[in-house]
């Protein structure tokens, strides 16, 4: 499908370009040299994503264990809203989903249903914008969306969607970006804003935006994201999470790599359960 096949807002557009010319690989080094769409290639993915999530193990060390839960996800219809390079979409596969993974993007689309060939997985994987979701009303048991719809400039929009299509006591799993973090305020507020003098020039929300991944990046903090979901969701419960990079607000260099690989778990979790620049947000659909 290319991209004239869907009728998008002019910032969907742009987010479009974007993602199209910065697929997320976790390649951040630049290091990644193994054939595009090889199994090798899908595998040494996986295995930076998950070695930077150390915060998603379940109790029994199972990756994504902890936002993955069994009985929200096997058996269940799922909707995955951004599906990237399909590392979530095939977990939630081999955890028992019927599957249905859409993306924005016609790359994203074809990568994840190249996984799926490459290791033998069955999902209904198509290209589809979160702002105006092509399913039926109450299709869905779960929606399970990492760190996507806050690249949207009509988060509302995407959240009312994501209502629609859930059924009454369906799951909502998603990940945004959260505001009063070390990234927020440290990285871009006292680091680029201050001591780089960006904010002679520009907001810190757009200095956050042009130093992270995106078109658009939406922040929230807690009392917003409760306001956001309180009409449709109730049992809501957040989670904040980061990265181990976060701790660090220097240049990414090897001195940087070896200070993560030695950081343990639980310091971090610590910290960025507090001052993580992602926060979940579980909910039950009223």
């Amino acid at each position: 499908m290319n991209k004239s096949a869907l009728l998008l807002s002019e910032a969907q557009q742009k987010n479009v370009g974007w993602w199209e010319e910065n697929p997320m690989t976790y390649d951040w080094e630049n290091t990644l040299r193994l054939t595009p769409g090889s199994r090798e290639w899908y595998e040494e993915i996986d295995r930076r994503f998950l070695s930077a999530s150390y915060f998603a193990k379940g109790a029994d060390g199972t990756p994504f264990g902890r936002f993955m839960k069994p009985e929200r996800i096997a058996g269940r219809e799922v909707l995955e809203i951004g599906c990237g390079m399909g590392a979530h979409a095939a977990m939630l596969t081999r955890a028992g989903a019927r599957l249905t993974a859409i993306d924005l993007t016609a790359r994203a689309v074809e990568v994840t249903r190249r996984r799926f060939e490459v290791f033998g997985l069955n999902a209904d994987i198509q290209r589809a914008d979160a702002e105006q979701l092509p399913f039926p009303d109450k299709s869905f048991d779960t929606v399970w969306t990492w760190g996507v719809i806050h690249h949207s400039s009509r988060f509302e929009c995407c959240l009312s969607e994501i209502a629609r299509v859930l059924r009454p006591g369906g799951h909502l799993m998603m990940m945004v970006y959260y505001r009063p973090s070390i990234v927020y305020y440290v990285h871009n507020g006292v680091i680029r804003g201050v001591l780089m003098g960006h904010l002679l020039r520009k907001s810190l929300q757009q200095i956050y935006v042009d130093a992270g991944d995106g078109f658009y990046a939406r922040t929230f903090n807690k009392r917003e994201l409760s306001a956001h979901l309180a009409p449709a969701f109730e049992n809501v419960a957040f989670s904040v999470i980061g990265l181990k990079a976060e701790l660090y607000p220097i240049p990414r260099t090897g001195f940087k790599v070896w200070l993560e690989s030695v950081t343990p778990d639980a310091l971090a979790s610590a910290v960025l359960g507090r001052w993580g620049s992602m926060i979940v947000a579980e909910a039950t659909r009223k």
